[in-house]
């Protein structure tokens, strides 16, 4: 599944709420953020996409693969890299090339 999502998938669904399941068994809830595209090979695959949730917390994650549930998208896994921290709760970045 992860192949054939882009960034077209979730550009509707920024400021929606993903349930996200955690290595360890904990779960949490990320609000997609943003969804920007960059310049990538010309290799007729889709084009290269990023895309940033927040997750209103003080506990921060680390990098991993987690498991993203959504009402419409169904359940597919993530590789998530936390990519900055604050007040508002942290960061995280999935990149698909």
């Amino acid at each position: 599944m992860l192949e054939t999502l882009t960034h077209e998938d979730f550009r509707p669904r920024v400021g929606e709420t993903f349930a996200v399941a955690t290595e360890d068994g904990t779960t949490h809830a990320f609000a997609l953020a943003q969804v920007d595209t960059f310049e990538g090979p010309d290799d007729g695959k889709r084009e290269p996409f990023s895309l940033v949730f927040l997750e209103a917390s003080q506990e921060r994650l680390e990098q991993q693969t987690v498991t993203m549930l959504h009402d419409q998208m169904g359940e597919f896994p993530l590789f998530v890299v936390p990519i900055a921290g604050g007040e508002d709760g942290f960061r995280y970045e999935a990149v698909f090339t």
